[in-house]
């Protein structure tokens, strides 16, 4: 019998830039102007998060295609001058790494075992989301091995 937590298995993406758009207006139209930019640029976005920043504003994370960035670097120009973000960053190399079901919603504290893991080891997620049958973490491709290692003392799944 084992304490890990069971799982159907690790998804895994990678050659991936995160881009951040922190601090922004929330009027509405405004998240979705930033994601139809890249959606009429025909990119598709790997991973997204948004959420509440402490002053009323929003911030949100995505990735891409590290690629597909270079292709169109000026679509953060853009952004950056038509929504006036506190902090616009994008960082390159990143690695989506998800653990999914089945069952997560029967299953408490993921987010916090995925976290302590890479507390641990001193790893930096920069973002986590959580659904009903799945948890991502971006972490720089570099920190790649030591996640799925982290991951694995907390959680099993089939190979």
């Amino acid at each position: 019998m084992t304490d890990k937590i069971v799982c159907g298995g690790l998804m895994e993406r990678g050659d991936l830039c995160l881009v951040e758009v922190l601090g922004f207006d929330w009027r509405p139209g405004k998240a979705c102007g930033i994601l139809g930019k890249f959606g009429q640029a025909r990119i598709s976005l790997s991973y997204l998060s948004i959420g509440n920043g402490p002053d009323g504003d929003k911030n949100m994370s995505f990735c891409l295609s590290t690629e597909k960035l270079a292709e169109h670097r000026g679509l953060l120009d853009e952004i950056r001058e038509e929504y006036k973000p506190t902090k616009l960053e994008a960082r390159a190399p990143m690695v989506i790494l998800t653990l999914y079901g089945p069952h997560f919603l029967e299953k408490h504290n993921l987010a916090s075992e995925v976290f302590s893991a890479l507390c641990v080891e001193g790893i930096n997620a920069h973002t986590v989301c959580s659904s009903v049958n799945s948890i991502s973490v971006v972490v720089d491709t570099m920190d790649r091995d030591r996640t799925v290692a982290c991951l694995r003392q907390k959680f099993v799944w089939p190979v």
